[in-house]
């Protein structure tokens, strides 16, 4: 909190980011993100495992303030430098994690709901056996959730690879490869959400099949160069605090 009257929230990594304002700083010591509520600039860290004393304004240490040392007032360009680089590199930081984390969060939850389309593909099957279709011929649409839900578990794990790679040659494969699994991943959720009609019934079962296919051609693609990476020892990896 604040001694005097202002007060510090901490803000969580993913919980509350999107209500920081432009206003809302990193401590100096432990970089937890926090903001303020009232006027008074000595603040006191609430992570239990740092409580520095700074000042809001300069974000230097508390104690010089008040004595003969104070110089909150005079503007130091070296001091303003480091601070504005160290909170840059603090919130870039965030902000890349935030990237992949979301994104990770996406395909989790994509994948909930698309378990739910076991139930709602043995509706469909049935009603295509009211079609004129045979048993036999209705299984392409239980093969597709299966592939569904094998590219959604997959892509949601590419992110966080992703998060620790180096840019290199070899991740700039790792993500057009990624690319080409989420858009035909994308595009066959797609297909399986449509209505199954008997005017459409012939249409979307070849483009639903077409498409299956070709996520499970480019998830073991994708695959394949993750394991060779590891042969072949050619994944660079992030230092990540």
């Amino acid at each position: 909190g604040c001694v005097g009257g202002g007060a510090v929230w901490e803000v969580g990594l993913c919980g509350r980011w999107g209500c920081v304002g432009a206003g809302a700083v990193e401590c100096p010591k432990c970089k937890v993100t926090i903001e303020k509520d009232g006027g008074c600039n000595h603040m006191v860290c609430k992570n239990v495992a740092c409580k520095s004393e700074f000042c809001w304004v300069c974000l230097g240490p508390w104690e010089p303030h008040g004595s003969s040392w104070y110089s909150c007032n005079r503007y130091d360009e070296f001091e303003a430098k480091q601070a504005r680089d160290a909170q840059e590199k603090s919130r870039s930081a965030l902000q890349r994690y935030l990237f992949y984390y979301n994104r990770y969060m996406n395909h989790m939850q994509s994948l909930k709901f698309e378990n739910k389309l076991y139930q709602s593909a043995k509706e469909k099957m049935e009603e295509m056996q009211q079609h004129n279709m045979s048993w036999i011929e209705v299984q392409f649409l239980q093969k597709a959730v299966d592939i569904l839900c094998e590219c959604r578990q997959t892509l949601m794990y590419t992110y966080v690879f992703a998060y620790y790679l180096q840019k290199n040659n070899q991740s700039v494969i790792f993500e057009d490869n990624q690319r080409d699994l989420e858009a035909s991943t994308e595009k066959l959720s797609e297909y399986l959400e449509r209505d199954i009609t008997q005017e459409n019934l012939a249409d979307i079962k070849q483009k639903v099949q077409d498409k299956y296919r070709y996520c499970e051609q480019r998830r073991n693609k994708l695959l394949e160069h993750v394991h060779e990476g590891y042969d072949k020892d050619s994944w660079e990896y992030r230092t990540v605090c």
